[in-house]
């Protein structure tokens, strides 16, 4: 006689009823990006520390959403909050930086629902004020190559200011869209002021300075004129 065996199994989303029939629950859909959608460049107003992560699941069954959400500079996130509920959660964000970030939907009956992995980069306003400018001086009909370099959340750096080998910092104004350079002693004899506007869109930037010699701007050591900046 052949023994019988019983096997016992489960199925996801499905229990047993007393009557030998299955009642069929609907695990949440995958998740979709609604912000920030994926491989976007943030702009974030002036001092902005966090971006909303917003996404979309639905379950047919009227399930409260709820997810784990994963979210780090990894591009294999780490879980950044479980059962996390509802379908958005803030978090901190630096600027400059690349995020990751995917959501696994959690049904009520502990069904998962995994998602895709998307990124966003939240977009440092200073970037474009680096690299390698042409300066010119209209009045003196002269041009040179200056390179600025990042020193600040709010500042970039020049060694080469004045085409003269001197370092100049300028601090820039992202609300006003302005930029300064606070007086400056370079020698004994030098010093120097400029301040301007900035364009956030090419880079540009256009000021009016004055370098001092001996405490008098006056030629043919010292000067006063306006300073036009170009990306190259």
């Amino acid at each position: 006689m052949l023994p019988v065996v019983l096997v016992m199994f489960a199925l996801q989303s499905c229990n047993p009823k007393d009557n030998g029939y299955y009642v069929v629950y609907h695990a949440f859909t995958q998740a979709t990006d609604v912000a920030p959608l994926d491989k976007a460049v943030l702009h974030l107003p002036v001092g902005t520390t966090t971006v909303d992560l917003t996404w979309a699941s639905t379950n047919k069954d009227g399930d409260s959403p709820l997810a784990n959400v994963y979210f780090g500079t990894s591009a294999t996130p780490p879980l950044y909050k479980a059962d996390s509920p509802g379908l958005k959660l803030t978090v901190p964000v630096v600027v400059g930086t690349t995020y990751y970030w995917s959501i696994t939907m959690v049904d009520a009956h502990g069904v998962y629902t995994y998602g895709p992995v998307w990124s966003f980069y939240v977009y440092d306003p200073v970037t474009i004020f680096t690299g390698s400018f042409k300066a010119d001086e209209p009045a003196e009909a002269y041009s040179y190559t200056v390179s600025f370099v990042k020193t600040g959340a709010n500042t970039i750096q020049t060694s080469n200011y004045w085409n003269s080998g001197w370092a100049a910092t300028f601090t820039l104004d992202f609300t006003k869209n302005t930029y300064t350079m606070a007086s400056t002693i370079w020698t004994a004899s030098y010093s120097g002021i400029e301040s301007g506007t900035i364009d956030q869109t090419t880079g540009k930037m256009v000021g009016n300075y004055s370098i001092f010699y001996n405490g008098s701007s006056a030629p043919p050591n010292g000067e006063v004129g306006v300073h036009t900046y170009t990306r190259q």
